[in-house]
């Protein structure tokens, strides 16, 4: 059957059908996992393949993940090749270099089969591997090689024809910590992949091989039209944005993120020549996570709320020098591949903002604000490993101010574990979570607020790790909008032991030690000066901003005790203010 031939009904019929299976795996795997980072925080992805290994549906997940999941079906089927494939067999890829992710982001892919034999298309998940084998329980922030960081599978066979290859598993549960709970994660992983196979095999057997094959087309080529449309309707001309991380973890920095997006007719053309080389440190991504980041940019400014296909993004090219920290080359370093690439989405959206002004937001918290505890449970005499990420500001926006507490663009509908959950299953007690006030950057639209998030360590000595950006580049405001305060980490606050830290590796906690996380904002859009003193006043009645910050950032003066407007003070300073107030971090520019 051709493309043309297949009714809008149809076309619709399969789409969802295809989704739905995509989400079912979603959902098998969220019930039969055995950490909270899959379960509670679902730091996974799920996503169906054609036979060519372009994606066709996926589950609400990591856009990080889905953008560049494609690359590990494609590269399974390289290695292995389509004659060696069979029903069942499931095979995990997480080589960092050709798919882009760290080693603890391991990918499961089945082949998807007809009762007949022939080759269908493809099942995949990925999934965060709380550890990995490397030289430090949960990661190192502090690598320098990537056999330092885990163990590294290309193409592995883990099941044949649905049976458990006991050679590979025997391997990989003798190298890894926290043996028990990787194993049930790694298991429900595997099933999610074969169940989704079972169902795509059945949505085929219903419709048909030709009919489902002529949908696909459609949709691929639906979604190419819709983006290529998106793009026309820009302004052509080249835009530039700048920014920087702070360092690589080893204290090599700032590192520099450069971008120049090119607008010519229904195409986008993004160049990352000037930003940063490889790093000593593991502050390095495989080009494919680039290209993911890239695209999740695209998917924002152009058809964000339309399921995605490969085909959204064929208008999309990318450039990277070879030695780039985006371009990462062996022996490289990964395991905090993220960084850089939260902060490239928004120097990308950030560089099309001149063409995109009515669209375009400022810079969220762009940060992972993530931490973990690793400790030995008093009540269990057992390893544990706490980790997790946590939300922060996003950036305001032309229409109104910035959400709170979000989590950050690149991973989706990813959250944090409840208190309850933590409680439970771990010797740590959550004390506080709270937003933070005066987080969020001020603007004639404010930016949304970070988060406070207090921990406490009970009846034992723990170890905590912590991996927070955006000191030397705090999140930008837009139009004249000022920047959000970035995140940090408090060991130990108000006492006299009182440590602060950006970045910290197995540092110490003992017991009945405090630990609290305080996450950035969203920077600012438009002038704070402009922003209604009413809403200013709102602000600070509700927490979000203090009155000291009220005066200081938009020149409102409120009564202390009533914080009432006090219209006097309030009018000399607003008429005294000659320019915009905040400062735009990221440099933005069109030629």
């Amino acid at each position: 059957m051709a493309a043309g031939d297949v009714s809008p009904v149809r076309v619709e019929v399969v789409r969802h059908a295809l989704i739905a299976a995509a989400e079912e795996m979603k959902t098998n795997l969220m019930r039969t996992a055995y950490n909270p980072i899959i379960y509670e925080v679902l730091d996974f992805s799920c996503g169906v393949f054609d036979r060519a290994g372009r994606m066709v549906a996926q589950a609400d997940g990591l856009p990080i993940f889905l953008g560049n999941l494609a690359v590990a079906v494609q590269w399974v089927v390289h290695d292995v090749g389509v004659e060696s494939l069979r029903p069942g067999d499931v095979f995990l890829m997480n080589d960092p270099y050709l798919t882009g992710n760290h080693l603890n982001d391991v990918a499961a892919v089945a082949p998807v089969f007809s009762r007949g034999g022939e080759l269908l298309g493809f099942t995949s998940t990925r999934a965060h591997w709380l550890d990995i084998g490397g030289k430090d329980p949960g990661g190192s922030i502090d690598s320098t090689d990537v056999v330092q960081e885990g163990l590294w599978f290309r193409s592995v066979q883990v099941l044949r024809e649905g049976r458990q290859d006991e050679h590979v598993t025997r391997l990989i549960e003798h190298n890894i910590r926290y043996t028990k709970n990787m194993m049930g994660d790694l298991r429900a992983q595997t099933a999610a992949a074969l169940s989704g196979a079972a169902r795509v095999a059945e949505i085929f057997g219903r419709h048909g091989r030709d009919t489902v094959e002529s949908v696909i087309t459609v949709m691929h080529r639906q979604g190419e039209q819709r983006t290529r449309q998106a793009i026309s309707d820009m302004r052509d001309g080249v835009y530039r944005a700048s920014s920087c991380l702070d360092d690589d973890c080893l204290g090599n920095g700032p590192l520099p993120v450069e971008v120049t997006a090119q607008v010519h007719g229904d195409q986008l053309h993004i160049d990352l020549q000037g930003s940063h080389a490889q790093n000593v440190g593991p502050v390095n991504c495989g080009l494919p996570a680039t290209l993911a980041a890239c695209r999740i940019a695209l998917k924002c400014l152009t058809h964000p709320h339309t399921p995605a296909t490969e085909g959204d993004f064929a208008p999309l090219h990318l450039d990277c020098p070879d030695d780039s920290m985006f371009n990462a080359q062996y022996p490289a370093p990964t395991f905090m591949y993220g960084q850089h690439l939260r902060i490239l989405i928004d120097t990308v959206i950030t560089a099309l903002s001149d063409t995109l002004p009515d669209r375009v937001a400022a810079a969220h918290y762009g940060d992972l604000s993530g931490f973990f505890f690793v400790g030995t449970d008093p009540r269990s005499g057992e390893l544990y490993i706490h980790q997790e990420p946590e939300n922060g500001g996003w950036g305001a926006g032309p229409h109104g101010d910035g959400e709170s507490a979000m989590i950050f663009i690149n991973d989706g509908d990813t959250r944090n574990i409840p208190a309850e959950v933590i409680e439970t299953r771990f010797p740590l007690r959550l004390e506080r979570h709270e937003l933070r006030q005066d987080s969020g950057g001020p603007g004639q639209h404010r930016g949304g607020l970070g988060i406070v998030r207090d921990y406490r360590v009970l009846d034992h000595h723990a170890e905590m790790t912590c991996i927070l950006e955006r000191q030397q580049c705090p999140p930008w405001g837009l139009f004249g909008g000022g920047s959000a305060q970035h995140g940090q980490v408090v060991a130990h606050p108000g006492t006299g032991a009182e440590q602060v830290y950006q970045k910290g590796m197995r540092v110490p906690v003992g017991a009945d030690g405090l630990v609290s996380i305080q996450t950035g904002g969203g920077g600012g859009w438009g002038p704070p000066a402009h922003r209604d003193p009413e809403a200013v006043r709102r602000d600070v009645e509700a927490g979000y901003v203090s009155a000291h910050a009220a005066e200081r950032d938009y020149h409102v003066v409120l009564d202390p005790h009533s914080l009432d407007i006090d219209p006097t003070p309030t009018n000399q300073q607003r008429a005294n203010t000659s320019a915009p107030m905040g400062e735009t971090t990221a440099q933005g520019s069109n030629h």
